[in-house]
């Protein structure tokens, strides 16, 4: 055993030598526990560094992803800045704040030229300003206030004759045969000569406002605007005439757009079937974009299977809209459906070109 020590104490004093010199001074015991404790010390840092490590490398790969992320948002953004033809961020944000800005103007100006039209009488602007300049708006107004004041004092005028009416009555009742019989009667006689002066006042007045309603009603129904009359066109061809029309319900609060067969029958939004609402707005969407064309700079319109619902008959019908529009703009149609090339050849014929991806 002292053999075993002297020999454990040399190798020892050996490996501290080697690894730590500065413990080669203390025993054999104290320099074991020294170097155990430091590997202990050093696998705790060895684990540590891998770990640091690891760390390292994810930190490099979302380093490099998040490189790649804004090369691709500096490519997009100066397809954005050549567009608007800036060189600065800064300027982009203005850019793009002008933008908006002049799209929300114009979509004033839009919305105002269709309430203009709508109301135009099947008018034309130019028409409708000559009109306006030529009539006296002053007047009409204070005529349309006068009926208003009127129909109202007369509706109040018949409900306090009413009761007075109805007291004469009672009074009469209570009376039987006295003497003031004569006086009630001659009271009631009164009471019906003021109520047949009133009621033939009251119908004169109601007449009036039915009349200009129905007037206006016949304005609104004649003279629509340009865009919907357009929108009911194309909605009509996309129905393959299912649908004559379409007819903006202004007494309802909010208005209502609905669409009319051809035996008159009205259908709202909810009662059209998924294709048909598809159409609906397909129609709409097309008779904005040809007034937005005829205002700007064309620019072409793509579809992505834009009829994938849609059956053979209207398909075509959904290229005949598409024809009309390429007249203004160049129309891209992208679909995987073969069977819709032989449609798209008859209705746009030596036009069209087609392209296999």
């Amino acid at each position: 055993m002292n053999a075993d020590l002297k020999e454990f104490s040399i190798e020892a004093n050996r490996l501290a030598l080697i690894i730590a010199p500065d413990l080669k001074s203390q025993s054999s015991e104290q320099i074991a526990q020294g170097l155990a404790s430091r590997l202990s010390e050093a696998s705790d840092s060895y684990a540590e560094s891998r770990r640091l490590n690891e760390n390292l490398r994810k930190a490099a790969i979302q380093l490099s992803e998040a490189k790649e992320s804004i090369k691709t948002a500096t490519a997009s953004l100066k397809r954005l800045l050549d567009i608007a033809g800036v060189d600065s961020n800064e300027l982009l944000a203005g850019a793009i704040k002008r933008s908006d800005e002049y799209r929300r103007l114009n979509g004033e100006v839009a919305a105002t030229n269709i309430n203009l039209l709508n109301g135009g009488d099947g008018l034309t602007r130019q028409q409708i300003e000559a009109e306006i300049d030529a009539a006296d708006l002053v007047q009409l107004v204070s005529e349309l206030e006068t009926i208003n004041i009127q129909l109202s004092e007369t509706v109040n005028k018949q409900t306090e004759l009413s009761a007075q009416l109805s007291t004469a009555a009672k009074i009469l009742s209570d009376i039987g045969g006295s003497d003031a019989a004569t006086q009630a009667e001659a009271q009631r006689q009164e009471a019906l000569s003021a109520m047949s002066d009133v009621a033939e006042r009251f119908v004169k007045v109601f007449t009036a406002q039915r009349l200009l309603r129905w007037a206006i009603d016949r304005y609104r129904e004649e003279k629509q605007g340009p865009l919907l009359a357009r929108a009911s066109t194309i909605f009509s061809i996309l129905t393959s005439g299912s649908f004559q029309k379409l007819i903006v319900d202004y007494e309802r609060e909010p208005m209502d757009l609905e669409g009319q067969r051809s035996d008159g029958k009205l259908v709202g939004i909810s009662g059209l079937s998924d294709g048909t609402r598809d159409q609906l707005y397909l129609a709409l969407r097309l008779a904005a974009l040809e007034m937005h064309l005829d205002q700007t700079m064309p620019l072409p319109f793509i579809a992505d299977d834009l009829f994938i619902n849609y059956d053979d008959e209207r398909s075509k019908a959904g290229f005949e809209a598409l024809r009309a529009l390429s007249e203004q703009t160049q129309v891209i149609f992208l679909s995987h459906h073969d069977h819709l090339i032989p449609t798209v050849e008859t209705v746009f014929g030596k036009q069209v070109n087609i392209v296999y991806l």
